[in-house]
């Protein structure tokens, strides 16, 4: 949710007075509500029709992890397992079962984004456009071509999985920090 926050143009410290309101190129063009964020309600917004959302959104995330990542080596090669955030985008999508799980691609990821941006999908999860360009060029950006397939699990030997990606997007920022 904090790299949410970072595409939305907010800061994850807490505000000086008053509302705070987000206007997104990655939210539809009509759309206007409230997210909370670390104890934090926000306003946010979709950016004026224009530039097609898919493209306006897709530069945005570019920019936020711009020099933020290292790519992995052996990221093409390598088996990875995908949790929380990748797996419940994909239980949005109706790609994998909610309660088995199941494989996706890369470029499935970015191929959704494409189509939920341009609002032939999901109107009704205002931030699934986001998250999905989020997750598209995150993979991208760390090494994974879009031929490469992950597995998706919400349990490993009946344990219950997540991924702190929240924590690593912050840890990545603090380094940019320092």
């Amino acid at each position: 949710m904090s790299a949410r926050l970072a595409i939305l143009g907010g800061v994850d410290a807490p505000p000086l007075g008053g509302s705070i309101e987000l206007v997104s190129p990655c939210l539809p063009p009509e759309f206007s509500g409230r997210w909370e964020h670390a104890d934090v309600l926000y306003t946010v917004r979709g950016q004026r029709a224009g530039e097609p959302v898919y493209q306006a959104c897709l530069n945005k995330v570019q920019k936020v992890l711009y020099r933020k990542l290292t790519k992995a080596s052996d990221a093409a090669d390598a088996d990875f397992y995908a949790f929380s955030f990748y797996y419940d985008r994909a239980v949005d999508l109706g790609v994998i079962d909610e309660k088995k799980g199941g494989t996706i691609r890369v470029s499935d990821y970015i191929q959704a984004a494409e189509r939920v941006c341009s609002g032939l999908l999901e109107p009704q999860r205002p931030f699934l456009c986001l998250d999905l360009v989020y997750i598209s060029v995150l993979l991208q950006e760390l090494g994974f071509p879009p031929h490469k397939q992950l597995r998706l699990a919400r349990t490993i030997n009946q344990v219950e999985t997540s991924w702190a990606l929240g924590a690593t997007f912050q840890h990545l920022e603090s380094w940019r920090k320092h």
